[in-house]
């Protein structure tokens, strides 16, 4: 347990103790604390609001972990980022978990914990108030517990019980962000059940986290459909689909190679340890990715990064849940 715990210990020192130490950034800081404090001053957590206007591009659980904060904490810098810092250690704890799991190495399994917590971009999308943090928790939470269950053999208790988990994590980031939830783990779980060959997979590990995620998002779901019947139409068709096919200057857009420098900046300072790294797997050779989980990891990798490289709106943020499987 030593090395989690060191791992926990630079975990706290890096990311949490410095998150008041800074002023607050505009215009992000600004609109993700407002936003939860009117949600708190008016009582009404169904609908984002942002200056008394509506503000419908995000769902509402990125919002309620910052109003909790606030609660706890007071309204301040720290309590404004604590959510985005937990993200991190949450994705990390994921990290370690998944690859004690298979290898069976405490020693790695921190070290790849670590690993995450230094790449530059968790770094800084960790320590700042945007929901980019969470939702790579969750769904780092996704693709670990399906991994896990399409590996299991037969179905037992232990897949059950990690399908249902998976379905938790998929409500929870649902509830962050939205459809796109689904999309970057279930690419992943694509390319790698084909490599595999796991063809009944597809046909067995859907179901329970479906069932379990309509009912996560269900109370909020209907609540703001009460609350506003056009709040589905604009979420789906403007901030989903719009969104991926707009080439207007509100999305960010971009050549299609224009994320490739923040994938490959984003992972130093850990990043200069692959002058260890890549010798070690050359000397492997093939046998290394007839691993499964080099090779889910791989996936994990490529296929969400290129469904963001083709989509119109590109942010350096948007491919932060390629990381933890870098």
């Amino acid at each position: 347990m030593k090395y989690y715990a060191l791992a926990a210990l630079f975990f706290v020192f890096a990311y949490l103790l410095p998150l008041g130490g800074r002023p607050m950034v505009a215009p992000d800081e600004f609109r993700y604390a407002e936003i939860p404090r009117e949600m708190m001053e008016s009582g009404n957590y169904a609908q984002p609001y942002l200056m008394n206007m509506r503000y419908y591009e995000k769902p509402v659980l990125g919002y309620w972990m910052t109003a909790g904060c606030f609660k706890v904490f007071g309204e301040n810098a720290f309590a404004l980022r604590l959510p985005a810092a937990l993200g991190v250690g949450l994705a990390a704890l994921l990290i370690a978990l998944l690859v004690q799991q298979v290898l069976r190495d405490e020693r790695i399994a921190a070290l790849a914990a670590v690993l995450y917590l230094t790449c530059g971009l968790a770094y800084g999308v960790g320590t700042f108030a945007v929901l980019d943090s969470q939702f790579t928790g969750f769904v780092t939470g996704i693709s670990c517990t399906a991994f896990l269950a399409a590996m299991e053999p037969k179905f037992t208790r232990r897949k059950f019980a990690l399908l249902v988990i998976c379905g938790l994590f998929a409500g929870f980031a649902f509830l962050i962000k939205g459809f796109v939830a689904f999309m970057v783990p279930g690419l992943a779980m694509l390319g790698f059940l084909i490599w595999e060959r796991k063809w009944k997979e597809f046909l067995i590990l859907p179901w329970i986290p479906l069932v379990v995620v309509l009912a996560v998002i269900a109370p909020w779901a209907l609540a703001v459909h009460r609350a506003d019947g056009d709040f589905w139409r604009y979420f789906v068709v403007v901030e989903h689909l719009q969104r991926f096919v707009s080439s207007s200057g509100e999305q960010h857009s971009g050549p299609p190679w224009s994320l490739l420098p923040f994938l490959v900046g984003g992972i130093f300072p850990a990043g200069f340890l692959l002058a260890a790294a890549i010798p070690g797997i050359r000397s492997v050779g093939k046998p290394f990715f007839r691993m499964p989980l080099y090779r889910f990891c791989l996936c994990a990798v490529v296929l969400p990064f290129l469904f963001f490289s083709v989509a119109s709106g590109k942010l350096a943020t948007y491919i932060l849940p390629c990381f933890p499987f870098l």
